[in-house]
């Protein structure tokens, strides 16, 4: 028996059987950089951005940015191809820091990324080396595995999952969750459950070691939540399904972020808020509407079909939020 946190991580992760060692791309879930480049457009236009403020407020250098969490390289490609047209200055000096947990797409995704810029890969966070410049991860945290909790008779009490897949329920496995149990006890109805990440707050915490001085962009689908129930679901052929453990092999499974948290925590590390907004915002602030395709041609249409999914409230655009935090820059 296991916790439902470890089944997820497995379920997700583990390199024969897990979910991502066979994931195609498209096929249950789109994500932004896989929609249109006009996505890492944006993103390498905020990063230049960032990188002129760390310079005009005299950061020692170098600068790096770092993606966590970059699976196929597809965004770091497009966002260094961006960067090279908006500033060729920064695309020929910075170092670009792969880190993916999967060895043959960190393997392949950095050897096909410096063939233009300096890059390096690590397959844990925990191995990168400190720098300062931007850190910036595309729905990762909604990836991290989460403890699963559930009301029954009144209390609250933690998911576990059997070899057979059967899900019961025991004590709560750490003294970490038992915050969050009480904070959502009222909320939740018999039988409701709730996810907590508590993986993100160690993930912050290790970006905090990382990250001199910059800023963190995370982005991801969630809200700030503010207490309200968050209960993990899978996604199938682009169809949500909260049966997660049940039927043969391992499935998509994620949850929402909580961004609360993370501003939270973030700030007792020094972090700042510099900005939170919907992706939908973020892109058009950032003038995704340079990228739109034009013409009449049947791929045309499609593109911008495309990009419109990116920042549209019924597409990506509103579920979708960007949070940017800043440390060491002067005030």
């Amino acid at each position: 028996m296991q916790t439902f946190r470890d089944y997820m991580d497995s379920a997700l992760y583990d390199p024969e059987r897990g979910y991502y060692s066979r994931r195609t791309p498209t096929e249950d879930f789109y994500t932004a950089p896989e929609l249109h480049p006009a996505f890492a457009g944006v993103v390498a236009r905020e990063i230049k951005r960032r990188l002129d403020a760390l310079a005009e407020a005299g950061v020692p250098g170098p600068y790096s940015i770092t993606e966590m969490g970059s699976g196929s390289g597809r965004l770091a490609e497009d966002v260094i191809k961006a960067l090279r047209g908006l500033s060729p200055r920064w695309a020929d000096t910075v170092r670009y820091v792969l880190v993916e947990r999967s060895r043959t797409a960190l393997l392949d995704s950095v050897l096909a990324l410096s063939k233009s810029v300096n890059a390096v890969g690590y397959s844990r966070l925990e191995e990168v080396l400190p720098s300062a410049g931007v850190f910036l991860s595309n729905e990762l945290v909604d990836a991290f595995p989460v403890h699963l909790l559930e009301k029954r008779g009144g209390s609250i009490y933690e998911v576990y999952v059997e070899e057979s897949g059967r899900a019961l329920l025991s004590d709560l496995s750490t003294d970490e969750l038992k915050p969050y149990a009480a904070m959502i006890a009222p909320a939740l109805s018999e039988g409701e459950r709730h996810s907590v990440n508590l993986e993100a707050l160690r993930w912050l915490r290790t970006v905090s070691d990382k990250l001199r001085a910059g800023f963190l962009m995370t982005i991801d689908y969630g809200r700030r939540m503010g207490g309200s129930l968050n209960p993990p679901r899978t996604f199938f052929k682009h169809t949500t399904d909260f049966r997660l453990t049940e039927g043969k092999g391992f499935k998509d499974i994620t949850a929402s972020v909580d961004f609360d948290p993370l501003i939270a925590e973030g700030q007792k590390l020094g972090f700042e808020v510099d900005s939170y907004e919907t992706l939908g915002r973020f892109l058009v602030e950032g003038g995704i509407g340079d990228w739109l395709p034009q013409g009449d041609s049947v791929a045309a249409i499609r593109a911008r079909g495309q990009v419109k999914t990116l920042f549209h409230p019924d597409g990506m655009g509103e579920i979708f939020k960007v949070l940017i935090q800043k440390r060491g820059l002067p005030r």
